[in-house]
């Protein structure tokens, strides 16, 4: 791991234990034990730090979705299958990768995030490409995509997954494959309503 990497690493660290308020690059420079002024070769402010590891976090999770082989679609039960394999796929990384997960949720809700989607059209769409491609690829079978706003759509499955994600991390739920299942039957209602699907629960 190279320095620019550790930094992000604890700032991930530090901001999931204790929230962004009173965070400082400072802190960050303490835990590792290097001189202040290091971290500045890599980021010129804390807003650029705190983006950089929100945005290696989001480069991984949309990398999932761009290297997602889907299986032959030829029915509604194939279509299914492959719905909740990457919804499988994307939650399993989620709940593994802990504190950088709990920091890329918490940075999406703060007023970080907020503030760039204000001034940024293409923060505003990349979030949400990758996944939007790879779903509107089984999208033919049914057509769910038209009848719902996919801002909603992907927002209910990305975030609502993520939710869950972060209860499994803190030990709020269950972290084996029963708890997996049981959130996937919950996440599953929503959506097979929408994409017009009858789930063998």
């Amino acid at each position: 791991m190279g320095r620019r990497e550790e930094f992000l690493d604890i700032t991930m660290q530090l901001v999931a234990e204790k929230g962004f308020g009173g965070f400082s690059m400072k802190q960050v420079t303490e835990k590792m034990g290097v001189s202040e002024a290091l971290i500045y070769k890599y980021f010129e402010t804390k807003e650029n730090l705190l983006y950089a590891c929100f945005e290696s976090m989001h480069m991984r999770i949309a990398g999932l979705f761009k290297e997602y082989t889907l299986p032959p679609l030829e029915g509604p039960a194939q279509m299914l299958a492959a719905i909740r394999g990457i919804w499988l796929t994307y939650f399993d990384f989620l709940v593994k990768n802990t504190y950088k997960t709990v920091y890329y949720f918490d940075y999406r809700d703060s007023r970080y995030m907020a503030d760039i989607l204000a001034h940024d059209e293409e923060a505003r769409t990349t979030y949400f490409r990758d996944f939007g491609a790879l779903m509107h690829k089984i999208n033919f079978l049914s057509h769910f995509v038209e009848r719902t706003s996919e801002a909603h759509l992907w927002t209910y499955v990305l975030d609502t997954t993520g939710i869950f994600a972060k209860r499994v991390i803190r030990g709020e739920l269950p972290a084996d494959r029963a708890s997996y299942e049981e959130t996937w039957k919950l996440i599953a209602g929503g959506l097979l309503s929408v994409v017009g699907l009858t789930a063998p629960f």
